[in-house]
């Protein structure tokens, strides 16, 4: 019975998580010292660590994390630059802070996975639609596409957070991208690499969920977890 149920499944649309499945992103550590001294401001590694570790507790303290994707993109930045600055010992000012954000990405790594590529032409190729679903702000979605030199319009619809203000798991951002996709739940696949906001925030909106662990691991494998390690293995589930 669920074998002819599966069979006569008709997957009209594959959507993706960005970082960790498309992209492997950046070491913020790395990266913000890289921006430092970019700006002829010396601060080791370890104190750029500890000074990210104590800006997100304090951010998560005065609730301020709550805020992201519901406030502007360079005003919540601007806040956690200029925190970080603070507990770096680092006289803080506007200029400064709008420079971190401007070279951020001229420093952040974000280099495509190799079954990227062949993944989305060949899902083209079968007419399917392809949807990009990620927590970041629309901003770094952009600024990581074109780093990663993935255009666009490879995408049928893009969400961030700040698209409506939400974020996964939220039921609403499922609802979103495939209302624009004009397909139903059980028409589509979701891949992530986060088993709460992707994988099980998909699952529960009625798409079939795959969760990408490119680094094999027993210890991450949960009971009835559908797992892959290559995106191209999303094609045993649409053929």
């Amino acid at each position: 019975m669920l074998r002819e149920e599966r069979k006569s499944l008709k997957i009209k649309a594959v959507l993706f998580d960005l970082g960790g499945t498309l992209v492997k992103t950046w070491n913020p550590e790395d990266t913000f010292q890289r921006v430092l001294h970019s700006l002829k401001i010396s601060r080791s590694y370890e104190q750029v660590r500890e000074a990210l570790a104590k800006t997100n507790a304090e951010f998560d303290a005065e609730g301020y994390n709550l805020l992201y994707g519901k406030i502007p993109y360079k005003e919540f930045w601007s806040r956690w630059d200029s925190l970080v600055l603070k507990n770096l010992g680092i006289p803080d000012d506007e200029k400064l802070g709008i420079a971190i954000q401007d070279r951020w990405f001229d420093y952040a790594e974000c280099s495509l996975y190799s079954d990227v590529e062949e993944t989305l032409f060949e899902l083209k190729k079968m007419n399917l639609k392809v949807g990009l679903v990620s927590t970041a702000y629309e901003e770094d979605i952009d600024a990581i596409l074109k780093r990663a030199k993935i255009r666009r319009e490879q995408f049928d619809v893009i969400v961030g957070a700040n698209t409506l203000k939400k974020t996964k798991p939220h039921p609403d951002v499922f609802k979103y991208a495939l209302a624009e996709l004009k397909v139903k739940p059980e028409e589509a696949v979701f891949i992530g690499d986060a088993i709460d906001a992707d994988y099980e925030g998909s699952e529960k909106m009625g798409l079939k969920a795959l969760l990408i662990q490119r680094e094999e691991s027993s210890a991450d494998k949960k009971l009835g977890v559908r797992t892959i390690i290559d995106l191209r293995e999303v094609f045993n589930f649409i053929n």
